[in-house]
């Protein structure tokens, strides 16, 4: 019930009024930066990220408010696309997270411990992907140049007028970790809050709304929730099969220690995120590699913040790339063409894969 209800909660404050607010917000703090244009979209896609947990959703919120503001500065649409899509896979790190709530119950592990352990890495990635930004734009000429001056004024100004919005992260993982509710009843209290927010104080959704936001968000759970059906039949299969009793003796003949496993859990995961959808994966691999990684000692929260943060660069990576997909709609670039552009913005969330997998106490907040 969780997935659905945050996928209800991101769209009452997409249709709401928040992705807007957001992206004026963010374009008033740092659009005085050379390159700030992209720099937006993903500070933006940050903060979107910590509202609707889902990689696909900030992708096609902030990306459809932005293209037109990159096309009429003439930034290059190849690295607008990925840059888009980079920033909207950071969704699924940044607490609330539905791929975290997805994994805490396939493991056990703790919701509210696990979405706190994403925040740290999911800000990484976007100051990764900031720093590429800004590399990218010292070569790209007078289209990057900084597009607003600094106004404390009108910083403050926007940030009040997102506040409203950005006070439901503090709501849903104070409560989790406070204990006064679970993640699915803080779920529930996002949809509530969702719609106080659009129809009360930002006052752009109407009743009449209602509808069309309860069937998009609907489909798009509907989709997940079949991928997951099927995923839960063959992650009975492969377990009644004792697949994972006998992986687990392979693994231990040949993998000797905690760093060749996680040098294999993160290239394992890293092919599986190209070719597989990400709950499939959850599902179907949990099973099998949690019971290896905790008998390495790997803590179940850095675990947890490994795999989500590979499934998240799957986003990008193609042959599947869900994200890469939708910003090219977005921007009508086709992946071909946006291809070279790839590899950079790979190479920085890697990077941070990197170092969170091995500095785990001050990435993730981890107990060992």
């Amino acid at each position: 019930m969780a997935i659905p209800m945050f996928m209800l909660a991101g769209n009452l404050m997409d249709q709401g009024g928040m992705s807007k607010r957001i992206v004026n917000f963010a374009n008033a703090a740092i659009g005085f930066v050379k390159g700030s244009l992209a720099m937006v979209a993903v500070l933006a896609s940050m903060i979107f990220a910590a509202i609707s947990g889902s990689a696909t959703a900030g992708t096609a919120a902030i990306g459809s408010i932005m293209t037109p503001a990159f096309r009429e500065k003439g930034y290059n649409m190849s690295f607008v696309t990925v840059l888009l899509s980079a920033a909207g896979s950071i969704g699924p790190i940044i607490p609330p997270s539905i791929l975290m709530v997805l994994i805490g119950y396939s493991t056990g592990a703790s919701v509210g411990e696990l979405f706190l352990g994403g925040a740290i890495p999911g800000v990484m990635i976007g100051i990764a992907l900031m720093i590429y930004s800004y590399i990218h734009a010292s070569r790209g000429g007078e289209a990057y140049l900084q597009t607003t001056k600094f106004d404390p004024q009108e910083v403050k100004r926007t940030l009040f007028s997102a506040l409203p919005g950005l006070g439901l992260p503090i709501i849903i993982i104070g409560g989790i970790i406070s204990g006064v509710f679970s993640a699915t009843e803080a779920a529930a209290v996002a949809v509530l809050y969702g719609f106080l927010v659009g129809m009360f104080i930002y006052k752009e959704i109407t009743m009449k709304d209602l509808p069309s936001i309860f069937i998009k968000s609907a489909q798009t759970a509907a989709s997940i929730m079949i991928i997951t059906g099927c995923a839960y039949i063959f992650a009975w299969f492969i377990t009644a099969k004792q697949l994972p009793t006998l992986l687990v003796e392979v693994m231990n003949t040949y993998i000797t220690s905690k760093t060749l496993f996680l040098i294999f859990l993160n290239v394992a995961l890293f092919l599986v995120g190209m070719f597989m959808e990400s709950f499939s994966a959850i599902i179907v691999l949990m099973p099998i590699l949690f019971p290896v990684a905790t008998s390495y000692g790997i803590d179940p929260i850095h675990f947890g913040v490994i795999v989500c943060i590979n499934l998240a660069i799957g986003y990008v990576t193609p042959p599947y790339g869900a994200t890469l997909f939708v910003a090219c709609g977005l921007t009508g670039k086709s992946v071909r063409e946006v291809l070279p552009y790839v590899f950079p913005a790979i190479l920085s969330m890697l990077v941070v894969l990197l170092i969170v997998t091995y500095l785990r106490r001050h990435t993730c907040g981890c107990r060992r």
